[in-house]
């Protein structure tokens, strides 16, 4: 019993969060201090300051592999706002004059997927609830929003699976084939779930769904094996937009106004990020890999989706029509800054609180103890508590910290890795729609905010996390009575 003493950060950090109404930095500061208190009351092996050290330098090391491509991402979403870049996406929109259900579908499935994967962390949301409101009623325009959220397993140009993969000692590419099993479910029934409060839905509608969810796991899957996971949402999102655009009417406008000079920076992105990774191919084969490592961890610099997102900001600040291009830049590094910490210090918290917890042999023991439990059990529980995680912290980024050590060393005891590792990423990332930080951002984009919103949007959210958790552990099911 002594082992679920590992999840007591946890727990004060969901009761930081739920019931005394904490934010959750603060709520991260009282996990890691909850951490400090396991380490330092000798409950698992007697403390030292080497274990302190060893957790707090890998953890700075974690840090930077996540926290360039958030403070990146954020900087090019200011960029790219200033720019006049999503007002640009949202007239070229506007020209395919689709059905409600088709029109909802390329909104939350496509444009949501897509610039969720590019930017991360909600901002999606500032782009497809406008589009959403000139096309439904305020109350389906939360719910369908909160759709197009549902994929954050790939969001961010993937960064959690990124930081999975090393905390849990895989292959990237490998965490990236047990993903498509575990997110891929949910992937395939989102277009289906954009029918839900649509009056007078036709079999045609369903078939175009149905046929939707196929071009959005196609999109993803092959962007995951053609390019890698750093592009698979992205890939999913442009598979559905193509396939809204072939089968619209405005085809000729939709082509005029997408090449606007405001539209141009997501496309510099995606190619961007083509390119790093072709680059990276080269440079590896003849040994140039700049690395940051411990023995223990380890953030490739150059592999990071967060120097193409920095390259195509800094092209924003350049090309702007505004002659001062260096204070702009400046104001925009500062509005970054000022947004990103909070989730910055949040994650570096809970990264160095996992670590520590890793040194005294925590995680270990919690891990024998739940692979005691059998597979089944043990992969509900590991997709339980990735999505406690991201419900509470509002980031699958931050359940992953707090929790793929875990979720890894259970799957290690029961020979499946992989499948544990993805079934941490893919519980975190689903529910996170349902968390906290994520409403508020939803509520947010919503203009002239109404006082049933946040009722709503609330009960919209922890409905669909609840049927993505439910997907999560039956997927996970599935592959176990198939492989094991």
């Amino acid at each position: 019993m002594i082992s679920y003493i590992a999840l007591l950060p946890c727990a004060v950090a969901a009761v930081a969060v739920l019931i005394l109404r904490l934010s959750v930095p603060i709520a991260s500061i009282l996990a890691f201090a909850t951490a400090i208190a396991i380490w330092g009351f000798d409950v698992f092996i007697p403390a030292t300051i080497e274990q302190l050290t060893r957790a707090a330098i890998d953890a700075i090391i974690l840090e930077l592999l996540v926290g360039f491509v958030i403070f990146s991402g954020i900087v090019f979403v200011e960029g790219t706002n200033r720019a006049g870049s999503q007002r640009g996406l949202i007239r070229a929109i506007e020209t395919l004059n689709l059905a409600p259900p088709k029109t909802v579908i390329l909104i939350s499935v496509g444009i949501g997927v897509m610039m969720e994967s590019l930017t991360g962390y909600g901002v999606s949301m500032f782009v497809t609830v406008p589009l959403l409101l000139q096309a439904v009623s305020r109350r389906r325009a939360i719910f369908f929003a909160l759709i197009g959220m549902s994929l954050m397993s790939w969001g961010a140009l993937s960064i959690t699976a990124l930081l999975g993969a090393e905390l849990a000692g895989l292959e990237p590419q490998v965490l990236a084939t047990e993903l498509l099993f575990t997110s891929g479910p949910v992937a395939a029934v989102l277009p289906l779930f954009c029918l839900a409060f649509l009056r007078n839905v036709t079999i045609n509608d369903l078939v175009y769904a149905l046929s939707a969810g196929l071009v959005l796991v196609s999109g993803i899957t092959a962007s995951t094996y053609l390019i890698g996971i750093e592009m698979a949402g992205v890939g999913g999102g442009l598979a559905v937009i193509a396939f809204s655009v072939l089968f619209s009417d405005g085809r000729q406008s939709f082509a005029k106004t997408i090449n606007a000079p405001e539209v141009r920076p997501y496309g510099l992105l995606i190619i961007a990020v083509v390119l790093q990774k072709l680059l990276i191919q080269k440079m590896s084969a003849v040994g140039i890999m700049p690395v940051i490592e411990t023995g223990r961890v380890s953030f490739y610099v150059l592999q990071s989706p967060g120097i193409a997102l920095f390259l195509v900001a800094i092209y924003c600040t350049f090309t702007s029509q505004t002659k001062k291009r260096f204070v702009h830049g400046y104001f925009i590094l500062q509005d970054a800054t000022k947004r990103s910490w909070p989730a910055l210090a949040s994650i570096f918290a809970f990264l160095i609180a996992a670590r520590l917890l890793v040194e005294i042999g925590g995680i270990k023991a919690l891990a024998l103890t739940a692979s005691n439990y059998g597979l089944y059990s043990a992969a509900a529980a590991t997709a339980t508590l990735g999505a406690i995680g991201s419900y509470v912290t509002g980031s699958g980024t931050a359940s992953t910290a707090l929790f793929m050590m875990g979720a890894a060393a259970i799957g290690e005891n029961l020979n499946a890795t992989s499948l544990f590792a993805s079934i941490q990423i893919s519980a975190g990332a689903h529910v996170g729609v349902a968390s906290l930080p994520i409403i508020a951002i939803l509520l947010a984009a919503l203009p002239n905010e109404e006082v049933n919103d946040k009722r709503t949007a609330v009960r919209f959210g922890l409905t669909l996390g609840t049927i993505w958790l439910l997907l999560v552990i039956t997927s996970s099911a599935i592959q176990i009575a198939i492989n094991h």
